[in-house]
């Protein structure tokens, strides 16, 4: 008969013990007396045998317990392979995703606008996103022999939003309608595609519409544009207000007196700026010069080409900001601010907060059913305490579910938080004295004009070292 997981075997000159779980198995060796014959690894094999283990058998520990003599001392001689979780869900894209979905920029920041289409069709019926059904879980082995099934992965659902359709096998997400293909925190609707053939002036008013929008001319003064979707527009805007919920390409500059406010949920491109406001929640892409604006994104600031600048203003970014020139010969004031997301923080303490009360809870849940089931064993329940124990197991049993996945949450914004630490401001050519650099709230004053430069923050200080491309 094999030992039981928690004792150990009587043998006279092996012992062997069995872990509770059945994963592994160690021996102990007495050291033979004078009289005794040696141990060989044949008398090892025999007393496995004797518990039944027959399965990871580490027959290089065996021999070399036996060759060096390894006397009363555990040696793990036997180790079983752990069930592991089969692989969720995945999902493939028939579209290109918004984070691929970005013009080419050459050395001198020039956007190459013509070989692109910003705004992404579909007809009716098409295939967005296919679905790999989730795997069974792969089976462990005990040193017993004994097969311990895997959790089988999770079927992650479509995240589908307006104008998609699952197909009836559940594997496919399709268009129920032609138009634009929006794709915005990894969910995907579509949406109908408005096209304005001039300007946005006193000929077409303010554009307040659902889905995609794509003028041909640009938006003047005063005007405003607000859109569910994407939002294109193929030349200047000028002191005017854009509010989309998509992407937003304006293939020229965005300039006037300070009055224009441009609005993204997710990234914005646009070929310069001047004196406005532009707020993502994405990347911000600028071909050439940004010059006293308000930048704020959830993403990283790139001004690209040799000649770009950031001059003036207030630039925010979460990780990074890049530029080959940052500031002006002139001393411009200029403030940088990288790595300071406050609503990260706070939903980590959330999460953090919610874990505890759950464990505290189920720990306390766990000790009051235990003298509910000692009153049920007694047939002492009052109807009342029936009704508890029902909802008390009830919370107990998803209690293991509902913690995993307040632990994926926090896992999460565990690795944002940490993509901030590695937050930086980079020029590619100059900094200049009178930018302010920030990392969250600790800030160094440029005093002195560098040349090729990284600034990254370590132990509360903020340090300049030598830039370098694969950097």
């Amino acid at each position: 008969m094999p030992a039981n997981n928690t004792t150990t075997s009587k043998q006279t000159r092996v012992n062997v013990t069995i872990a509770k779980d059945s994963m592994t198995a160690s021996i102990v060796i007495r050291k033979p007396s004078a009289s005794e014959s040696p141990i060989n690894a044949d008398e090892i094999r025999k007393a496995l045998s004797n518990e039944d283990i027959i399965y990871g058998i580490d027959e290089h520990a065996i021999e070399n317990a036996v060759s060096e003599g390894k006397y009363n001392t555990p040696i793990k001689v036997a180790e079983g392979i752990k069930p592991k979780k089969g692989p969720n869900s995945e999902f493939s894209y028939h579209f290109n995703t918004a984070q691929e979905h970005k013009p080419n920029v050459d050395d001198d920041g020039r956007i190459d606008y013509k070989n692109i289409n910003f705004i992404q069709n579909i007809e009716k019926d098409g295939v967005l996103v296919t679905r790999k059904s989730a795997q069974p879980g792969i089976p462990g082995t005990t040193v017993l022999g004994k097969s311990i099934k895997g959790p089988d992965g999770r079927d992650l659902p479509f995240k589908s939003g307006v104008n998609t359709i699952i197909s009836e096998d559940g594997s496919t997400l399709l268009a129920t309608c032609s138009g634009a293909i929006v794709f915005l925190y990894n969910k995907v609707s579509v949406n109908d595609v408005m096209v304005i053939k001039g300007d946005v002036d006193f000929n077409v008013g303010n554009l307040d519409c659902r889905g995609s929008v794509r003028i041909n001319g640009g938006v003047k003064t005063g005007f405003s544009v607000k859109t569910d979707g994407d939002l294109e527009v193929n030349n200047n805007v000028e002191d005017a207000n854009l509010d989309v919920s998509g992407n937003i390409m304006v293939k020229g500059g965005f300039f006037g007196k300070g009055a224009g406010v441009m609005k993204s949920g997710g990234d914005i491109y646009v070929k310069f700026a001047e004196g406005q406001k532009i707020i993502a929640n994405g990347d911000i892409t600028i071909g050439g010069e940004v010059v006293n604006c308000h930048i704020e994104c959830n993403g990283n600031v790139f001004v690209k080409g040799a000649k770009g600048k950031i001059i003036g203003g207030e630039t925010k970014a979460r990780k990074e900001i890049k530029a080959s020139y940052l500031g002006s010969d002139a001393g411009t004031l200029t403030e940088l601010t990288v790595a300071y997301d406050p609503e990260l923080m706070k939903k980590h303490k959330k999460l953090l907060k919610e874990i505890e009360r759950l464990t505290d809870d189920g720990i306390r849940i766990k000790e009051v059913l235990v003298g509910l089931y000692r009153l049920q064993m007694d047939n002492k329940l009052t109807k009342e305490q029936n009704e508890a124990l029902i909802k008390l197991e009830e919370f107990q049993k998803e209690l293991p579910e509902n913690l995993e996945r307040l632990n994926a949450e926090k896992q999460e914004v565990e690795e944002e938080m940490r993509k901030l630490e590695g937050a930086q401001i980079i020029a590619e050519k100059t900094v200049y004295p009178g930018v302010k650099a920030y990392f969250g709230i600790v800030y160094r004053e440029i005093m002195e004009e560098s040349t090729k430069c990284v600034m990254r923050m370590d132990n509360n200080k903020i340090f300049l070292s030598e830039y370098h491309k694969e950097d």
